[in-house]
């Protein structure tokens, strides 16, 4: 075994990689990265062995802020750990050393998500071979970029965007052109401290005034001494709730010229005669084609890591804290109350859930990238983005509460999460919209009404409990009836005589939640999936009580829903559901330890178990 330490003494011991019986931990440490646990393992050891423990943010002002967090995005991408020439053919990898990141902090994966996998990912999914140049440059962050999408008065409405890129046929350039700030590029990563070149979303308009809809272009924005360009205005969105660290901004382009090779044009072009060229049918196909591969935004891991470091410091703290206890006897620690493993242990259960099905699709990305992920899967992936922000933001809330006053200090991170949390969340679409996204594709039935993994077998269910069975029953039973019921609606307004958009807006709401049933119903199946592939022991009973856990309280927090769809078969009742919860909830909390250890995340980059390990100096 290798002991790892450092000027603070040791910091933890680790197993290796592969021993002939491996530990409880380390089972459902592979689980938990089963798509890339060796790159897992490499990345822990990196952190354990490498990153320095000054490395840690404390009270810097904004530029002090941001100045570290890019230091820090360096120093990682100069660390061989990650190769954006492969990003096409290991997205999976690019997630893991993204989890880690946000285990820094929150600022440093948004940072590395701006740059790496949004601006160096439209190089290597929309560009083609005259782009690989800036491919080394911004590999290893000698050239930061960004991705330039979104708008101030467009939001998600990507084809009714803006900016402008007007054909100048005699001098073979681009004009890219702000027609009002209503068109600004705005809350974007990097803008606002040190990007140089980005990548801009642009209706095309050729020298005969036909729009081409949606195209990318690389525009430089700041001379190699971070002076914004002639053209180029660029703004700071200043103080945030969260990710202080990443300058976020937002720009405007006056008429600025970039040659024709700009184009990133993987899937049309313009040649040097000016004639523009595609192999689709119509501007909505080819404005798909290029979303489509960066899609894999979705799949980024943030809600996950964050889950992971909150509940990991809330763990940590409930066994340190100790208040109240037995009259003229010793404080208690904080953990041993019901309540307060009520409280976590849910969230325990949630954080498997999602981890093992952002897995799944990272399984699925590794197979499919380069190529934009396929049309059955883009319902699942937008709907378990929302899903599993909304459950992240929900149980960090939770585990930071369970911190006490000691949880709004900035050092100790788990504020920090919570609110870079709310910004993650508003990333690669608001969640309400990727609800409705997925419901909108539901309902249209793209999927075949398959589900998402046409290959994957259904879960067995002689290798799950019969209470797993029953709440997978009332999830699929759940979604069956608002996909029925809101599909019949729609049907209903149309036949009246209601135009498609207006039938839409009337079903938004039932949309929405067709959107949400589906991404719990397959999540919870995934569940079942892992188990199905444990062999009998104290790993599958660890996780059958988890996911058993995980049913009740999900059935909980929507009683009412889960009752309409009921066969009977289980006790509905309120008190009943919540003497579930209440009941795993404290058979589960004395493996607490074992489960947040199994996270794997490096000591170096947590708080403190007490948090409070600076407040003796504070007095003397």
């Amino acid at each position: 075994m290798v002991s790892i330490v450092d000027q603070r003494g040791p910091i933890m011991t680790m197993q290796p990689l592969l021993v002939s019986e491996p530990s409880i931990e380390d089972q459902l440490y592979r689980i938990l990265n089963s798509t890339r646990p060796d790159y897992a393992w490499k990345l822990r050891r990196y952190f354990d062995e490498q990153w320095d423990p000054s490395l840690t943010f404390q009270n810097e002002d904004l530029d002090g802020f941001r100045e570290k967090t890019h230091f820090m995005v360096r120093k990682l991408l100069q660390s061989n750990l990650l190769s954006l020439a492969e990003l096409n053919q290991k997205p999976s990898e690019y997630m893991k050393f993204c989890e880690h990141s946000c285990w820094i902090d929150g600022s440093v994966a948004a940072t590395l998500f701006g740059h790496f996998l949004i601006f160096g990912g439209s190089l290597l999914f929309l560009g083609t071979e005259r782009h690989r140049p800036l491919v080394d440059v911004a590999n290893d962050f000698r050239l930061p970029g960004c991705f330039c999408m979104t708008e101030v008065g467009h939001g998600s409405n990507l084809a009714g965007l803006g900016t402008t890129a007007t054909y100048d046929a005699e001098r073979g350039e681009f004009i890219i052109n702000t027609p009002s700030w209503h068109d600004a590029k705005w809350a974007i990563a990097l803008l606002a401290w040190n990007a140089r070149v980005v990548t801009v979303m642009a209706q095309l308009y050729m020298p005969d005034g036909e729009c081409k809809g949606i195209h990318s272009f690389l525009v430089p924005v700041r001379d190699e001494e971070g002076r914004p360009l002639p053209g180029v205005k660029i703004s700071d969105v200043d103080w945030l709730i969260g990710l202080n660290g990443v300058g976020i901004g937002g720009a405007m382009f006056d008429h600025v010229r970039i040659p024709r090779e700009n184009l990133l044009n993987r899937f049309a072009d313009v040649t040097a005669e000016g004639k523009y060229v595609t192999s689709f049918a119509s501007s909505g196909d080819l404005f798909r084609a290029q979303i489509s591969p960066l899609m894999i935004e979705r799949l980024v891991p943030f809600a996950v890591a964050g889950v992971k470091i909150a509940l990991a410091v809330a763990a940590r703290y409930g066994k340190e804290r100790r208040q109240f206890g037995p009259r003229g006897g010793p404080e208690r620690p904080i953990i041993e109350y019901s309540s307060h493993k009520r409280r976590l242990m849910p969230g325990v259960a949630e954080s498997y859930a999602i981890s093992l099905m952002l897995e799944r699709l990272h399984l699925e990305a590794d197979c499919t990238m380069p190529e934009p992920l396929p049309t059955p899967l883009q319902p699942l992936c937008a709907s378990f983005k929302a899903y599993s922000y909304e459950t992240a933001t929900r149980v960090i809330q939770n585990a930071r509460e369970c911190c006490g006053v000691h949880s709004f200090r900035h050092i100790n991170k788990i504020a920090r999460a919570q609110l870079d949390m709310h910004g993650f969340a508003h990333a690669a679409g608001d969640n309400v919209v990727l609800y409705q996204y997925a419901g909108r594709i539901l309902l249209e039935d793209f999927a075949g009404g398959k589900g998402p993994f046409k290959e994957a077998t259904e879960p067995e269910p002689s290798t799950y409990s019969d209470t797993c069975a029953k709440h997978q029953a009332l999830f699929a039973a759940r979604f069956a009836q608002l996909l029925d019921y809101t599909r019949g609606e729609f049907m209903k307004h149309m036949g009246e005589g209601m135009n498609r958009a207006d039938a839409w807006n009337e079903i938004l709401t039932y949309a929405i939640e067709v959107g949400r049933a589906y991404a719990i119903r397959e999540t919870h199946k995934q569940f079942l999936r892992v188990i199905g592939t444990c062999s009998p022991g104290p790993v599958k009973d660890i996780l059958m009580e988890l996911c058993e856990l995980y049913g009740w309280s999900t059935v909980s927090a929507q009683l009412g829903w889960y009752r309409d769809v009921s066969d009977g078969s289980l006790d509905l009742s309120g008190l009943s559901v919540e003497r579930m919860v209440l009941e795993y909830s404290q058979r589960l909390a004395p493996k607490l330890d074992l489960l947040v250890d199994s996270f794997g995340i490096p000591e170096v980059l947590l708080p403190a178990a007490d948090l409070m390990a600076d407040l003796p100096g504070k007095f003397s």
